[in-house]
């Protein structure tokens, strides 16, 4: 089988990571990957490389995202839509791309991909649900419409991408977790120097991180007294410089120099995780289920979180979850975990979760099956002409 997955980042974010672990998988059972990113790589080509090795092809057409609101993406409709215009000439020239790799298979990557789709018909064709979708805008019909003329079936990462997409198109949905890139591994906690909290994504207003430290200045003393470390790792984003620059005066002016640095980007985050305590996801969508939580779960990290639904971090089990944009329940939860054995617990308890949610092996095969099933089924002639 041929796949070609046309993502909208290479090599950072969660759903670039999610595409390379993808791949991997795909490549391990003998099938051929091509990858299509609409964007260049922006940090670092290592990934680029790695997939080079296994054999993987990337190419990239500087195309807009397909203009839609997403929770954790605010996309700017009109903008988009008049560079979609301008830049006709190189769907054109992705689509003849496609055609000369001649897939099996198009894997949409996520929402932002799709539309390229208007230029492909024909194809069998997953879609990765990696976002929920704002509701309702004025975009959702043409999305909508997108979907069912070209999409087959969706992966969702999650049950609430997986419910919406269900109920919207009213296609086939089948929900898989993300899964971690190594090995999940019950790591010791580090018992000497601070108990050290971070913080892992791009810095974007909808991650949270000004809320993470303003919980920080209600509670400093007592996370001092507690000697408490809180660690924001993560990317500047150009288009939103001025909230970064927010976070970082706001810091200042309250004195939480001694307490909260900003570390920044970071190429291999998991080996910052192996030296933390807890994952604070801050995430003001409230969608407590993204790729650093799977991979803090699986080295025994437990997670505090805002957020709505338990997917993932289960009170008092795995972590704590508390309300969205509450930054005085955020404060309460970095204070009441600042203890090494209850850390230690929920650690524990966090990687036993992962490694009955989070397989490495059959969460990439339950995705790689619907692929086959869907090819075989067009190859007998059945589903779309």
């Amino acid at each position: 089988m041929k796949v070609l997955s046309i993502t909208p980042d290479i090599d950072s974010g969660g759903a670039a990571k999610s595409l390379f672990l993808l791949a991997r998988q795909v490549v391990a059972e003998g099938h051929e990957m091509h990858i299509i990113s609409i964007a260049k790589p922006s940090r670092t080509k290592r990934k680029v490389e790695e997939l080079a090795a296994m054999g993987v092809t990337v190419d990239y057409f500087d195309i807009p995202y397909f203009p839609l609101k997403l929770y954790v993406c605010p996309i700017p409709f009109v903008r988009n839509a008049k560079r979609t215009v301008r830049s006709l000439p190189v769907y054109r020239q992705l689509a003849a791309r496609v055609r000369e790799l001649g897939p099996d298979i198009i894997h949409y990557n996520s929402y932002t991909t799709l539309l390229i789709a208007q230029w492909l018909k024909g194809y069998p064709a997953v879609l990765h649900a990696r976002e929920v979708m704002v509701e309702p805008t004025r975009s959702m019909p043409l999305v909508r419409h997108m979907v069912r003329r070209r999409i087959d079936e969706i992966v969702a990462i999650a049950p609430e991408e997986g419910e919406q997409a269900e109920r919207v198109f009213g296609i086939p949905v089948t929900t898989v977790f993300n899964w971690p890139e190594k090995p999940q591994q019950l790591l010791p906690m580090p018992e000497d120097g601070p108990l050290v909290y971070a913080v892992f994504s791009h810095v974007t207003p909808v991650k949270g991180h000004l809320e993470c430290v303003k919980a920080c200045a209600l509670v400093a003393d007592e996370l001092r007294q507690a000697n408490v470390r809180i660690r924001l790792f993560g990317g500047r984003v150009p288009i939103h410089e001025g909230y970064y620059q927010s976070c970082v005066r706001f810091i200042h002016e309250h004195g939480l120099d001694d307490i909260v640095s900003f570390p920044g980007f970071v190429d291999n985050p998991e080996e910052e995780m192996r030296r933390i305590h807890l994952l604070i996801r801050p995430d003001t969508t409230g969608h407590s289920w993204g790729r650093d939580i799977i991979e803090c779960m699986s080295l025994g990290r437990p997670v505090l979180a805002m957020g709505a639904r338990d997917v993932m971090v289960k009170n008092g089990l795995t972590g704590t979850l508390v309300p969205i944009g509450d930054v005085a329940a955020l404060a309460k939860g970095m204070v009441e975990l600042a203890d090494l054995n209850t850390l230690q617990k929920l650690g524990r308890n966090a990687y036993r979760f992962a490694t009955e949610h989070f397989d490495r092996v059959d969460n990439p095969q339950r995705i790689i099956r619907r692929m086959e099933s869907l090819v075989e089924r067009r190859a007998q002639g059945k589903g779309r002409g």
